[in-house]
This record gives C-alpha cells, sequence and structure tokens, in this order.
C-alpha cells in the first residue's frame, strides 16, 4: 500500500476514535422513571385519595364520587351516565402506552386515553408534554 493512503486511514481512524470519545464524554443521559416504579407509586396514590374532579367532555364539571362513597341522593337520573375517570399528570418521558400500562396493566389501551383526551391533544397522541392532566376513561 502506498504511504500516502496508509497516513489517511491513520487519520481517518484517529478522528473516528476523537469523535466516539467526544460523544461518550458529552452524552446528556436522562435518567428515566422505570414503569414499575410508576405502578407503584399511582397504586398508592389512587389507594389513600379521593377521586377529583373531572371533566368528561360535557359543558359543565361533574363532580365523580369516590369509591367508597355512595352518590349523592339529589344526584339527578342523569348521573348513572357518567363515566368513572381519574386523572392523571403526566411525568417526563412518559408515553400514552406508558400511562396506558399503569392505569390499564396493557400498554394497548392508549387509544382510549387519548379518544378522551383528543382536545387537549389536537395535533395527535405523540404530543404528550411532561405536567399535563389527562382524563383516564374506565
Amino acid at each position: 500500500m502506498r504511504k500516502d493512503v496508509k497516513i489517511g486511514m491513520l487519520i481517518g481512524t484517529g478522528l473516528c476514535i476523537a469523535a466516539a470519545v467526544w460523544f461518550c464524554m458529552h452524552q446528556q443521559v436522562v435518567e428515566q422513571p422505570r414503569i414499575e416504579d410508576l405502578l407503584a407509586q399511582k397504586k398508592e396514590l389512587f389507594a389513600t385519595n379521593a377521586a377529583p374532579e373531572v371533566n368528561l367532555g360535557n359543558s359543565e364539571k361533574q363532580n365523580v364520587p369516590a369509591k367508597n362513597q355512595p352518590a349523592p341522593a339529589s344526584a339527578p337520573a342523569a348521573s348513572s351516565e357518567i363515566t368513572s375517570a381519574k386523572i392523571h399528570t403526566v411525568q417526563s418521558g412518559e408515553t400514552l402506552s406508558d400511562i396506558s400500562k399503569i392505569y390499564y396493566g396493557t400498554s394497548g389501551n392508549w387509544k382510549k386515553i387519548y379518544e378522551a383526551n383528543k382536545e387537549s391533544l389536537p395535533r395527535g397522541p405523540d404530543t404528550v408534554r411532561a405536567g399535563m392532566k389527562l382524563v383516564i376513561p374506565q
């Protein structure tokens, strides 16, 4: 092999190694919460707290009773049509599939969550951001 080709290969290899070292040193690793940890947190949260007030798409707000509380006696017959739901605050790095795994045990029900929150996600299911409050239908 000619001397100039050998020098070119040596320089190219050196540049590749230098670039790999630089990227490894400057890589920002984001700590992602493990799904098992999120599931444990949500179970603890919903085991101790009453259900929050939920807007199910109607113009007026409706108060969803907690599981152990009876419905108020003055509630009209239309209250039987109210679907029980929960509110989830999206954490950093979560997707609709992750949230579905937390509440339903499977990641396949993300469409159900998306359909219930179409007003909050007008650009599609990939626009979920940390801090958003999503309705989780039953």
